[in-house]
């Protein structure tokens, strides 16, 4: 007899990845300046990783399908939507080059001043997966409560976008001076290309992919000296 048995979300198996990586970096940056965007950033990947369960397991009918599109598995049909989102983030990327003075050169990417390959592991595994989390659970709490209205769709996808555009520009500011309204824009488009492949492929692990995919390009650009 056959049972329908639902797989394991893939992202819960890359949590486990995260867990490694989280554990790897607490302690390496002990009682270093590191240490609190370490301690940061684990604190957003935990409280949004257990809100995002607990959506997963209590969110009740009807509701639930509009909710919770998350937690599907990836599979070889999506990757059209994820390179074509990590293209389009790119090509905002690029724009705000063209846009800007020959000083900005991309969004800003978290940093532990150690080696390019700490940076690049720190956020791949732990700096993508904390802010998309971060971004998908305030998405899906303001949906929950403002209700299915073409009004409060457009505010729960909007307003976490921004705050989270919002956080990157003020790391920006003091290098880039009024250009940080620039790199806001870049940054909540990005975020909304991003929410689109989560709603094309109704999974998270797109989200940590280009957003992960992103990070890597810049810091490998860095460490090559373009």
């Amino acid at each position: 007899m056959a049972h329908n048995i639902r797989r394991v979300p893939d992202f819960i198996y890359w949590m486990i990845f995260v867990i490694l990586i989280s554990l790897h970096y607490y302690t390496k940056t002990q009682e270093s300046a590191a240490q609190g965007y370490v301690e940061f950033f684990i604190i957003v990947w935990l409280v949004s990783f257990i809100g995002l369960i607990a959506l997963k397991l209590w969110v009740p009918e009807p509701s639930r399908a509009e909710v919770v599109d998350y937690d599907d598995n990836l599979s070889w049909q999506h990757l059209d939507r994820i390179i074509l989102g990590l293209l389009l983030v790119e090509m905002t990327a690029i724009a705000v080059n063209l846009l800007g003075s020959a000083a900005v050169t991309a969004m800003w990417i978290p940093s532990l001043s150690l080696n390019w390959y700490d940076d690049l592991l720190f956020n791949i595994g732990l700096v993508a997966t904390a802010e998309e989390s971060a971004k998908v659970l305030a998405i899906k709490a303001l949906q929950m409560r403002l209700g299915d209205t073409p009004e409060g769709r457009a505010f729960s996808i909007a307003m976490p976008i921004a705050f989270w555009a919002v956080l990157h520009g003020y790391h920006s500011y003091a290098i880039y001076g009024s250009e940080m309204w620039l790199l806001i824009a870049a940054a909540f488009i990005s975020g909304l290309i991003m929410y689109w492949v989560l709603r094309e492929t109704r999974s998270i692990m797109s989200c940590y992919i280009i957003h992960g995919a992103y990070n890597a390009l810049v810091i490998l650009a860095q460490a090559i000296g373009l």
